[in-house]
């Protein structure tokens, strides 16, 4: 659907250029042509490179890995001591089960850790494998590290067999959230906690949301089907009382303007089974 008002959007210009500028000045009728062209052309390219992107997974899933690795790996990230300070009071420790670790973004949050003994990502995009562990390697990380090319929904682990499932900006991407954070909860032990990190739906009527909604279904062709969720209440629905919610914050997250607008809403917090 994106594709094809992106197509028209540059139709719609061309034509509407012509009829409101029949009657200017010869040069504001070139200036404007050529402007309109220009606006046009992008808009009929995006289209293009969106709808090559949406009939090729694997060119989408390669390029999504690339964006994550080249945004997310850089030391002094502008996520990396919110996220880091969340591990820290989460207290990180035992075997660790992740849902989409992407390229090992959080990695860098557990260098020097003698608390964790093991850890599994759960990972669906296969090109993120090689990054992972080129980062593990980088920050030093002496606990064994397994990648299993999984989607979340599908995890087959023992149960009550890990201390904590981690999720850090994957519910937007998952088929069924609540199926993913009922697999963690089979697969966390009693006392073991979700700490979870993630971009969100914004208010309604405000001009994020507005924001959100317009570029949201370019993402999701982009972003490897990301979209924007009410992920707190979700949350709080799927966890019910069988969690305690030890936080669940809300907070605008210091990401850049360009790509990552509007995904500064986010939430992030911790939950422990009973």
């Amino acid at each position: 659907t994106v594709i094809i008002q992106l197509v028209a959007t540059a139709f719609v210009l061309s034509y509407g250029q012509r009829s409101l500028t029949k009657n200017s000045n010869k040069w504001v009728g070139r200036i404007s042509f050529v402007i309109t062209l220009l606006v046009s052309l992008v808009l009929v390219g995006v289209g293009l490179f969106l709808l090559v992107l949406v009939n090729n997974d694997d060119l989408r899933s390669k390029g999504f890995a690339h964006f994550c690795s080249m945004q997310n790996l850089k030391d002094d990230g502008p996520m990396d001591e919110i996220r880091c300070s969340l591990f820290k009071e989460a207290n990180i420790f035992g075997k660790l089960l992740e849902f989409g670790p992407g390229p090992g973004t959080n990695f860098k949050c557990f260098v020097n850790s003698t608390a964790i003994e093991d850890y599994v990502g759960v990972e669906p995009n296969k090109h993120f494998e090689e990054n992972m562990m080129i980062e593990k390697e980088k920050r030093g990380l002496t606990f064994p590290i397994h990648f299993s090319q999984l989607r979340g929904e599908d995890l087959t682990v023992p149960s009550e067999s890990f201390d904590v499932a981690i999720m850090t900006h994957v519910m937007c991407s998952v088929e069924s959230v609540e199926t993913v954070l009922a697999n963690a909860e089979r697969a966390l032990k009693s006392g073991g906690k979700i700490v979870f990190m993630e971009h969100v739906k914004a208010e309604d009527g405000t001009k994020m949301k507005l924001f959100q909604d317009m570029v949201g279904p370019i993402f999701n062709i982009i972003g490897n089907g990301c979209q924007v969720r009410d992920l707190k209440t979700i949350i709080e629905n799927a966890l019910g009382d069988r969690f305690v919610v030890e936080m669940m914050v809300e907070f605008e997250a210091p990401l850049p303007k360009f790509p990552l607008l509007f995904a500064r809403p986010h939430i992030k917090g911790i939950a422990k089974k009973k």
